[in-house]
């Protein structure tokens, strides 16, 4: 009887390499934390993974379900405002509005406002994804910031921010300036100025506009579609509708609808 020789197989388990153990960390802090914990490395840069990655991780962890939570609400109410008052002040910033044609008026097509725009008026660095805004000078003269450029725009003059590009309007003038603004296609942009001039006029906002409630702010985003110069739009476009529509279920736009309704 003839025997067959006997071959051994030697396995060898892979251990992951240290930035592959950093990048579970990130991911999945548990799993990651394990295998770290169980692997040959050194103990300082246990420790130092341990802390460099836990932030990170939580950050990840609540930006995720934020977005996973807000997708089970109710879509933001933006529904047209129906109010017979056409022109509103804002107190604090000098501004007087003339809503021309509504949301409502127009089923949605555009709107299109007039605004009287006192001395060193103006507002911050913004940028919408769902609207054109078409501005027209009336009288004065109104400067427009686009994309770190700067136009002057006199009376007859039209200037266009295009979706997504960043902008800004103010008044460096001495005189009052007048010019119409139209959204198209029309949006929540009067929900949005009423909502807004009403925080200002009662105190509820700070000398910059900014309310008082963050949750208020939240919900003066997504009612105007804004974003801001402070985070990276892959970071804030999903995540300001969210925190926005998580505003609307806690309750929060129930102070605001005396501004609107």
């Amino acid at each position: 009887m003839t025997t067959l020789p006997t071959t051994s197989l030697n396995l060898k388990t892979t251990t992951p390499s240290f930035l592959a153990q950093l990048g579970l960390l990130v991911i999945c802090y548990p799993a990651g934390g394990y295998l770290l914990w169980k692997s040959n490395t050194k103990l300082w840069k246990k420790a130092i993974a341990f802390t460099l990655t836990l932030p990170i991780f939580l950050l990840l962890f609540s930006y995720f379900g934020i977005l996973l939570f807000a997708s089970f609400l109710p879509d933001l109410d933006t529904s047209p405002v129906n109010r017979p008052d056409r022109t509103i002040t804002n107190t604090m910033g000098d501004y007087t509005v003339t809503f021309l044609k509504t949301n409502l008026e127009t089923k949605g097509a555009y709107e299109l406002v007039k605004v009287n725009l006192a001395p060193k008026g103006g507002n911050d660095w913004h940028y919408h994804k769902a609207f054109v805004e078409k501005f027209h000078v009336l009288e004065g003269e109104l400067k427009i910031g686009m994309e770190g450029n700067e136009l002057t725009l006199r009376a007859g003059q039209r200037a266009e921010a295009p979706a997504e590009a960043m902008h800004k309007f103010y008044n460096t003038s001495s005189k009052p300036v007048i010019f119409t603004v139209e959204i198209n296609p029309g949006r929540s942009f009067e929900k949005t100025l009423r909502i807004g001039y009403g925080l200002g006029n009662t105190g509820q906002s700070d000398k910059d506009g900014m309310p008082n409630n963050p949750w208020h702010l939240l919900l003066l985003l997504g009612y105007s579609e804004s974003f801001l110069p402070i985070l990276p739009g892959f970071i804030q476009e999903p995540l300001f509708p969210a925190l926005a529509k998580i505003a609307q279920w806690k309750g929060e736009g129930k102070a605001l609808e005396k501004f609107y309704k």
